[in-house]
């Protein structure tokens, strides 16, 4: 019984001592890494009008990696009007610099403008003090300007709408005939005439009288 227990022990130990031999390269295994989204934003330009609720101004981005950079979980996303989204995350394991193509594109209609746009986006993984990673995005107009930290821009892009004018209320015309009958209709009264006249008849009789019975 004491032997089994001796041959235990020694195997536990043994086992023990691969543990302890192993352990230290599981942890070095174990490489840092940072996830990173890229923002987007529309915005309406301030000289725009608001749309309508049945208005719909959608704009469509994608993020596409360039020299084997990583590519993002989540590479096209869209924005119904005037908000922010997020292209991502993309995972990072190593500091350098990658760059990333962004596309936005919105069709232009009669009563808004078009986006057509194409950024660089370069992210810059770094080893922070902690044993980590960190990162910073930047945008650029192109790649010169990226790879020489020139011109740097927002991934915010602006959208211009006017809204459709009410068109104008038609202005009534008047029946001529209506008109003709309204300007009329005084003079085309004979009844009335006949009466006019006979008052004034009248009127002349009685003056007669009385000058004759004065004279």
């Amino acid at each position: 019984m004491k032997g089994i227990l001796k041959k235990l022990m020694r195997i536990g130990f043994a086992g023990a001592l691969s543990l302890l031999a192993f352990a230290p390269s599981a942890v070095m295994a174990q490489e840092p890494t940072v996830d990173v989204q890229i923002p987007v934003t529309t915005e309406f330009t301030k000289d725009s009008d608001k749309p309508a609720d049945t208005v719909h101004l959608t704009t469509s981005f994608k993020l596409e990696p360039l020299d084997g950079a990583p590519a993002p979980a989540t590479a096209e996303v869209s924005i119904d009007g005037a908000g922010k989204a997020s292209l991502g995350p993309v995972s990072f394991s190593a500091s350098g610099n990658y760059y990333y193509q962004l596309s936005a594109g919105l069709n232009k209609g009669e009563n808004n403008s078009g986006l057509d746009e194409k950024l660089i986006v370069r992210v810059t993984v770094v080893n922070d003090d902690k044993g980590g990673l960190s990162s910073v995005v930047t945008a650029y107009r192109s790649q010169s300007d990226a790879s020489s930290d020139k011109g740097k821009m927002d991934t915010a892009f602006l959208i211009e709408y006017k809204a459709p004018k009410s068109p104008a209320q038609p202005t009534t015309a008047r029946d001529p005939k209506k008109a003709q009958k309204t300007k009329t209709s005084v003079y085309a009264q004979p009844g009335l005439w006949i009466l006019i006249g006979g008052a004034a008849l009248f009127i002349l009789l009685g003056a007669d009288k009385r000058s004759k019975a004065r004279n």
